[in-house]
């Protein structure tokens, strides 16, 4: 005989079913218990490693450098250095990601190396150190003024030499470079950096990307160096220069306030760099590209910058 034991019912208490009733009665996002047991971890970007260095100067800075996967060329990988990778290293990796998956379709010739350059800092801009690293010499002190802190301008050189003398050398370690397939890109500050390593040390790079340059920067001071390039003699060759601009970087956008409108006609941002294209282009050995781009202002005009800059550079 099998007995069979009823127990008595076990009273249940309101207290105790008010988890239980809670996680039924929401989805597993939308409750804070479940979703702290089911927090994703964050996905660094593909292929690329992140490196504490600092200048001959003592400046520190976190480089992002990235490999692609496969097969390097026979000649080894080009090699882009980006500016503000804090803000745009993902973009610049992915992108060549995606041209690369499909490069004949995309007209390209194959992915990079690319080293980006960037601050020990979770934002995307650190703006004391970028307007001392990516402006011209001889720069000048600048006191806290609206609510900006004080800082220092004039440090692009010491730039230079810390990725000649630091992070070509941490590439080449890492992969094959192709030397003749050095190439820049950089965005305001960055586009003036860009333009002012092109007229003062051409040999460093190939290629060479300003996307909105801030050539109004220090009186304009930028185009005395540009004079000076033109008129060397000793120009290396081929050198490639790819400009853009955003049309709302010198008239009022929609979405603008009024008030910039003073500002941005002083600053010209986009009569400057078609003034300066058109002193550029006649040069030999030069290979001159500007852009106009018809709907952006100065912020959404970067990533743009990144993709008509990447393909210039990695087409030839």
């Amino acid at each position: 005989m099998i007995r069979t034991t009823l127990h008595p019912p076990v009273p249940l208490r309101r207290r105790g079913l008010a988890p239980l009733l809670a996680a039924l009665a929401c989805p597993t996002l939308a409750c804070p218990t479940l979703a702290r047991a089911q927090e994703a971890a964050p996905e660094p970007i593909p292929r690329t490693t992140r490196h504490e260095l600092a200048s001959r100067g003592g400046h520190p800075f976190r480089v992002f450098l990235h490999v692609p996967a496969g097969e390097p060329p026979p000649e080894g990988w080009p090699m882009i250095t980006v500016l503000d990778a804090n803000a745009v290293m993902g973009l610049v990796v992915d992108t060549i990601r995606v041209l690369a998956f499909l490069p004949r379709e995309a007209g390209i010739r194959s992915a990079a190396v690319v080293a980006g350059i960037g601050y020990r800092t979770d934002d995307p801009y650190d703006l004391v150190r970028r307007s001392f690293d990516l402006t011209p010499p001889p720069g000048r002190e600048m006191p806290a003024a609206e609510g900006r802190p004080a800082m220092r301008t004039g440090g692009a050189d010491e730039l230079l030499d810390f990725i000649e003398e630091t992070v070509k050398p941490l590439a080449r370690r890492a992969a094959p470079i192709d030397a003749s397939r050095h190439a820049v890109l950089g965005h305001s500050f960055g586009g003036l950096f860009a333009l002012h390593a092109l007229f003062t040390r051409p040999g460093a790079f190939r290629d060479y990307v300003a996307g909105s340059p801030a050539i109004w920067w220090e009186d304009s001071a930028v185009l005395t160096s540009a004079e000076r390039f033109i008129a060397r003699t000793d120009r290396p060759a081929p050198l490639r220069l790819l400009m853009t601009v955003g049309a709302y970087e010198q008239s009022l956008a929609p979405w603008h306030d009024p008030a910039w409108r003073p500002r941005m006609e002083m600053m010209r941002m986009v009569d400057g760099a078609r003034e300066l294209a058109d002193r550029l282009r006649p040069l030999p050995g030069l290979e001159l590209g500007f852009e106009t781009l018809p709907d952006d202002g100065h912020m959404s005009a970067f990533p743009v910058a990144v993709q008509r800059g990447l393909r210039f550079i990695l087409s030839r």
